[in-house]
């Protein structure tokens, strides 16, 4: 008569010695930091290719963004699409490229003439519709310039007191980071940022 053989389940083996318990912690620490290293390259290539967070830090950009927002930024459309007219970019101050950023709108982009005149901009001797300006443009004095093969002319829309190109120049291509997509904070401002149309 065949009689039924009960397995018995297998007891986890006893950290019992003091090597014992330092494999044991060394194959935790190693599994952790493997998976901390992986989580580390994958959010890097993430900010740097794909989206990263800026910080307002102004009045520059008003009525448009407010100093202390917090957007996204697509770094994805910079380095691989095209960047258009109207789009609010982060930047790298070209007279501090380590250091500081700006958040201006893209005005002019390259082969275009930009020209300021009465405080208003043409682009390609057509009069942009700045819709998102809270009041005249106050661009004085006049100017014209026109952008060569990778530059960018970019503006504040808070003309009276705004740092751009209508002071240090275009901007090198080079020293573009991304387009705003997103305004993450405060909540009450939360949203899509809006890109006009011309």
């Amino acid at each position: 008569m065949n009689q039924k053989q009960t397995i018995q389940p297998t007891a986890a083996p006893r950290i019992t010695t003091a090597q014992d318990r330092f494999t044991y912690g060394f194959g935790c620490f190693y599994e952790l930091t493997k998976w901390l290293i992986v989580l580390v390259i994958l959010l890097s290539m993430v900010h740097f290719f794909i989206v990263s967070i800026s910080i307002i830090d102004g009045v520059s950009m008003e009525p448009s963004l407010k100093s202390g927002e917090m957007i996204m930024i697509n770094r994805w459309q910079n380095l691989f699409g095209t960047l258009q007219r109207g789009e609010i970019v982060t930047l790298k101050f070209p007279g501090d490229p380590e250091h500081r950023k700006y958040v201006k709108r893209l005005i002019g982009l390259p082969g275009d003439e930009v020209k300021i005149k009465n405080g208003a901009v043409y682009v390609n001797n057509q009069k942009l519709n700045e819709s998102y300006l809270s009041s005249s443009t106050y661009t004085t004095p006049d100017m014209t310039r026109v952008l060569k093969d990778d530059e960018y002319f970019v503006l504040g829309d808070n003309r009276y007191n705004s740092n751009d190109s209508r002071i240090w120049g275009p901007a090198n291509k080079r020293y573009l980071i991304g387009s705003g997509l997103f305004i993450l904070w405060p909540p009450k401002d939360f949203g899509l940022i809006k890109k006009p149309v011309y």
